[in-house]
């Protein structure tokens, strides 16, 4: 076990695009954290609203905030931004619109320290779009019991949906990043294409049952608007995540990852359905088919008897083209608050 610093400096980055309403919420969250020796990175990422200002006007405010202005280059080249610049021993992404509980960075880090783990996990809850709403995620309730796993189980778990990508739910230790891990860049759902990796390279992952995030649901937010970029990003990631799977934890992993993939390929079909007036010309169809395509290849390797019952009830739904029940279905979950 290493040895333990007394008080390690910690990076919170928020990533900053169009969300003045909601901005000074967030960092004021991030201010009042009970664990004070904090550096805080603004990243104004061409902010077309009065982000900008709001930012240097915090940044003047309190010497733990610096600023950054950079050209619009999306929200993984704004974290990574971030990260490129931090010297904190421990790295933690916030979404601009949301907030954090006071003693987020206290426990988190604590938990950390204590059990020599390079990440932390944590639950979050779902707050409505003006905050007057909050409750415990859906999420949660699948959320494993406490404890530190090393990363093949950290992976299981989160291949059996367990836990989410959400880059928000988790403290990390700087050096994970360090070992080459950024968010990637020109896709959607980036988080998908990092989680993964960071599990993978950490020592350990520890899973703390607590909700500190408050995640705001919002109608016009990246998720709440299905598009064909975001369709899109997740079909290009879960083959990517694929190969890696094969790679490094077949065939321990093999039903866990294979009943992942088919899952959300499954839920990309659905989004796209949900988002069809939004793709580009003759794009919906193929995308369709070709996403229709990777199911079989998945189902036909794994095997129809190691295919979960949920994923056989909505695979079976797709290919006898009931999309409009599905659809609801998929809306009801994803915009439900109390």
């Amino acid at each position: 076990m290493e040895a333990v610093l007394a008080n390690p400096l910690v990076t919170i980055i928020v990533p900053i695009y169009n969300v003045e309403r909601y901005l000074d919420t967030c960092v004021e969250s991030i201010t009042n954290q009970t664990y004070e020796h904090l550096e805080i990175l603004l990243v104004d990422d061409g902010s077309p609203d009065d982000c900008g200002r709001i930012c240097d006007e915090w940044a003047a405010r309190d010497s733990r905030i610096t600023a950054l202005h950079k050209p619009n280059g999306g929200l993984s080249d704004a974290r990574n931004y971030g990260i490129d610049r931090a010297h904190g021993e421990y790295i933690y992404c916030v979404d601009s619109d949301d907030w954090i509980q006071p003693n987020l960075v206290e426990r988190a880090l604590t938990v950390a320290q204590d059990t020599d783990s390079d990440m932390v996990v944590f639950e979050y809850n779902s707050a409505s779009d003006d905050g007057s709403l909050v409750r415990l995620s859906d999420d949660a309730g699948k959320f494993p019991t406490e404890g530190r796993r090393n990363s093949e189980q950290a992976l299981k778990l989160l291949w059996d949906d367990k836990v989410q990508n959400f880059a928000w739910s988790y403290l990390v230790r700087r050096r994970v990043y360090d070992a080459g891990i950024r968010f990637p860049k020109g896709y959607l759902m980036e988080d998908m294409g990092t989680a993964y990796l960071l599990y993978n390279q950490a020592n350990a992952v520890y899973f703390l049952p607590e909700p500190l995030y408050n995640y705001r649901v919002r109608p016009n937010s990246i998720l709440g608007v299905k598009s064909q970029a975001m369709c899109e990003g997740t079909v290009h990631f879960i083959q990517i995540i694929d190969v890696f799977a094969k790679q490094h934890y077949f065939p321990q992993l093999r039903v866990s990852e294979l009943n992942w993939s088919i899952r959300y390929l499954s839920g990309a079909i659905i989004w796209a359905y949900e988002s069809r007036k939004r793709f580009r010309p003759g794009e919906y169809r193929n995308f369709v088919s070709s996403t229709k395509k990777l199911i079989k290849q998945r189902i036909k390797e794994l095997g129809v008897r190691n295919v979960t019952r949920t994923n056989l009830v909505k695979v079976s739904a797709i290919f006898l083209h009931c999309m409009p029940i599905l659809d609801v279905a998929s809306q009801r979950r994803s915009g439900r608050m109390l």
